[in-house]
């Protein structure tokens, strides 16, 4: 199973439509802000979703945090800005812990993470229209099968 990880779009997402589509994925995972977008590219990609709305979603009436088993993992989405990734991950890291989560997924920063701290993978996919860093954008991929899990940032 092959799953996209794309947030913090903020309204432009002709270049992450186009990758995802490309690269023939099975599921989409949104980490927020803008999550109508995650709908938008679900629907051109034509793939399903699961999506959290993040700070940038005032007066959505979407939930900020879901737990989702899917490929023998669990999977936990937030935004972040509610656990203040901007400065250390020791909240969400606690946080997941607490939902025994194999894996956050999360955004808000705009600069992509992947790694593995204790037995939990951290992955923030950046962002693919507004990156925070030198970079021309990025989103996440994560291959699964019954023995393997593969993580990786792919840089638009």
């Amino acid at each position: 199973m092959r799953i996209a990880v794309a947030g913090d779009t903020h309204g432009r997402i002709e270049k992450i439509t186009k990758e995802i589509t490309g690269q023939k994925v099975d599921h989409l995972f949104f980490t927020g802000d803008f999550y109508s977008d995650a709908k938008r590219i679900a629907y051109h990609a034509r793939v399903t979703f699961n999506a959290i709305a993040g700070n940038c979603d005032s007066g959505n009436t979407e939930r900020y945090e879901l737990l989702i088993n899917m490929a023998g993992k669990n999977f936990y989405l937030i935004h972040g800005h509610q656990y203040n990734v901007k400065h250390s991950l020791n909240n969400l890291y606690y946080r997941g812990k607490e939902l025994e989560a194999d894996v956050i997924l999360f955004g808000h920063t705009h600069v992509p993470l992947c790694e593995k701290i204790d037995d939990i993978w951290f992955i923030n996919p950046g962002s693919p229209s507004r990156p925070r860093l030198p970079s021309p954008g990025s989103y996440a991929l994560l291959d699964i099968d019954e023995n393997a899990f593969s993580p990786r940032i792919v840089l638009l």
